[in-house]
């Protein structure tokens, strides 16, 4: 049984046989003192030091916790003893060189392990580390780099990618493994030795370029002043101008984030009391009074459905407004951290909004599933001797300060703030099959089954007369009120027989349907001629106009 000690070797802790730790200290000790009094003593030790560490490492397992003496031994014959080198200097350090005989000869390619050369590098010291390893001038390397830029960018990529996994010689054992050359009391020295004197050259051949600096500067001092007056005169402008485009910023800011805190305030109202916040001007100048519950009572949703639909519009729309107004105050303040709780609620909510809408879409369709239509048909003739009928359009009687149009896809009806809806009917215009004029009235509605559709559809209330050569249509058709809107709509088709003539009011062109309006693109204020081609113009209609 022996005593065991723990030491700290190189950084790394060892448990060490009581022997064995007097035999190390004993052989860095010799070290020590043979190098008294050279450059960079302390770098040495230090080096040597972690050499040992990692040699004994590999000699500790999980079988084998403590460092023997027999270990020790072992590192010693392979760091060199003090005898070796205490009584002499050590070997000047030869010219650097790559060829295959100096080092191959001696050292096999296993014992050379790839690093970094800091000593002789022009980036990243990789080309002359691959050097090296390979035993060949470095310029070869950095030619194929430099080609290889101009061939694709493979060797761009492949620098940094090296520059990333090869690791820098930073120490005196890495250069000597880098090298190839054994990693010795020696050449620890050496290489710390050489190591010194570059570092000499290079802070002389520094000081000889401040002495030149300092005696080139006297003749520049004046031209420096003037330089550094005209820099510190723009400086000053460009942190005035500066200053200035800050404040701009933050009023622009300041303005922008009451905007849009008065829009988020006007939106959660709008949408979570039954105040009508939103004006909309009627067609005769008049403003009408609106909330996104008038459409909810047009439709008659179900309280869940429109709940839902309140909620996932507020978040649709809330939650990016309020990311924006909240990026403009940390910009007002000056906060640069963004509030990470708020990123992550955020998006969970937005993300929860298309849900919600999405599912509010879907309920509400249920109620425009089914579809019917009715019609029902009059039929009439002119007098004996007259052969045009008059068709009339009075002043829509509707379009009052109470009225606002809606338009959804291509349906347009007008609304009350009573909820009473008024629609421009399409009139159409075809050739009868007999003498006789035909005025037929298609009516159409929507609703979750066949009769609810049927029901919506015969809720159509349409008014028009016909009396001797005058036909009077009103410009509006009316949904009964208490009815829910669900698309209704009216088309009126006129059928005029052969070789009669219709006069056409003024202001009938918004009403007539497509297929006419795009053949001839103002019917109103002339006379029409229906032959077997279909409408002809009255040129005598035109020639009066």
């Amino acid at each position: 049984m022996k005593n065991t000690i723990n030491i700290s070797l190189g950084g790394i802790v060892f448990h060490i046989e009581e022997d064995a730790h007097q035999k190390l200290s004993a052989y860095l000790d010799a070290i020590s003192k043979s190098m008294q009094g050279s450059e960079g003593q302390a770098e040495i030790m230090s080096d040597i030091e972690a050499r040992i560490a990692e040699l004994l490492q590999p000699k500790v397992t999980d079988f084998k916790q403590v460092v023997s003496i027999t270990d020790i031994e072992e590192v010693i014959s392979i760091m060199g003893n003090p005898e070796e080198f205490a009584t002499g200097s050590a070997e000047p350090k030869k010219e650097q060189t790559y060829s295959n005989t100096n080092e191959r000869g001696r050292y096999q390619y296993g014992q050379r392990r790839i690093f970094r050369d800091p000593d002789d590098k022009v980036l990243g010291g990789i080309c002359s580390g691959l050097a090296y390893h390979f035993g060949i001038d470095p310029i070869w390397f950095r030619l194929g780099f430099g080609l290889s830029i101009f061939l694709g960018g493979f060797g761009f990529l492949l620098y940094i990618l090296l520059l990333i996994i090869i690791p820098k010689a930073n120490t005196a054992a890495e250069k000597l493994e880098m090298r190839g050359e054994p990693v010795d009391v020696n050449n620890i020295r050496k290489i710390i030795e050489e190591d010194m004197q570059d570092f000499k050259k290079k802070a002389q051949d520094f000081g000889n370029e401040m002495k030149d600096w300092r005696n080139r500067s006297r003749t520049r001092q004046f031209e420096r002043n003037v330089g550094d007056f005209f820099s510190s005169f723009f400086r000053g402008l460009g942190s005035l101008i500066g200053g200035i485009l800050k404040g701009i910023t933050a009023f622009v800011g300041i303005i922008l984030v009451i905007v849009l805190s008065c829009l988020l305030l006007t939106l959660a109202i709008a949408l979570f009391t039954g105040i009508n916040v939103l004006d909309i001007d009627s067609k005769t100048g008049h403003s009408v009074h609106y909330s996104i519950h008038t459409l909810f009572a047009a439709l008659n949703i179900t309280w869940a459905e429109r709940t839902m639909l309140i909620a996932g519009i507020f978040l649709f729309l809330g939650i990016p407004l309020l990311s924006i107004i909240i990026r403009f105050g940390r910009g007002i303040t000056g906060r640069k951290r963004p509030f990470q709780w708020y990123t992550v609620s955020a998006s969970i909510l937005w993300t929860a909004s298309w849900i919600f809408i999405i599912i509010g879409i879907a309920k509400v369709s249920k109620y425009f599933k089914a579809t019917a239509h009715t019609s029902n048909e009059i039929k009439f003739t002119l007098p004996p001797s007259a052969n045009t009928l008059y068709v009339k359009l009075p002043v829509q009687a509707n379009a009052n300060e109470e009225n606002i149009t809606v338009g959804i896809n291509s349906y347009s009806f007008d609304a009350t703030d009573d909820s009473v809806f008024f629609g421009a009917p399409t009139i159409c215009i075809g050739a009868s099959a007999d003498s006789n004029f035909h005025f037929i009235l298609n009516r159409s509605g929507r609703g979750t089954n066949a009769a609810e559709a049927q029901a919506s559809a015969n809720n159509i209330s349409y008014s028009f007369a016909q009396h001797d050569t005058v036909l009077q249509l009103s410009p509006d058709y009316q949904i009964t009120e208490g009815t829910p809107w669900r698309v209704q709509h009216l088309e009126g088709i006129l059928q005029v027989p052969l070789n009669k003539t219709l006069d056409m009011p003024d202001g009938i062109d918004h009403l007539i349907c497509s297929t006419i309006h795009h053949k001839h693109h103002h019917l109103g204020g002339h006379k029409w001629l229906m032959t077997l081609q279909g409408l002809q113009a009255d040129s005598s209609s035109f020639h009066k106009n």
